[in-house]
């Protein structure tokens, strides 16, 4: 659990330092690894959706493995039912900064044709950093919910 939790998170940072980079690259025009602006947001967003990818299944992974534990050891619902609960408040800001992302990964290629002016890119783009930012704070919270969860089950204390 730690280990992929500690990677979302590096991911997570890996991440936003892309997108700042590709947004910088969108204007001020400089090669990043030889590539150009729509180039490097093809790996940008292959780094975001992996690391979206991994948070999803890190929540999903924790959860089967809370329900079976408490199946298993006879435990009361409440801790397979915090997790849902945990995975309801993390995911719809997640899917719908995903979506935004989407939008924005197609909206490089719109930009390049000339089909759409940079300065709406690029206000569309500063939206999704700060819904990124949001985002990251709820799964933050999220995970942390998690740990207390897990740590409970098992009768360790909570963290504060």
């Amino acid at each position: 659990m730690w280990f992929f939790m500690i990677n979302c998170y590096l991911f997570s940072l890996l991440t936003f330092l892309m997108l700042c980079i590709a947004f910088a690259q969108s204007f001020l025009h400089f090669p990043v690894f030889a590539a150009n602006h729509v180039t490097f947001m093809i790996l940008t967003s292959i780094v975001y959706l992996f690391t979206e990818t991994l948070i999803i299944f890190f929540f999903v992974g924790t959860g089967v493995s809370v329900r079976d534990y408490t199946a298993m050891h006879n435990l009361p619902p409440v801790y397979h039912q915090t997790s849902i609960t945990i995975k309801r408040k993390v995911y719809p800001p997640q899917l719908l900064n995903m979506l935004f992302f989407v939008i924005l990964f197609v909206a490089v290629g719109a930009v390049d044709t000339g089909r759409v002016p940079p300065l709406i890119y690029w206000m569309y783009f500063l939206f999704c950093l700060a819904h990124f930012l949001y985002a990251k704070k709820i799964q933050h919270q999220c995970f942390r919910e998690n740990t207390n969860n897990i740590l409970a089950m098992y009768g360790i204390k909570p963290l504060q």
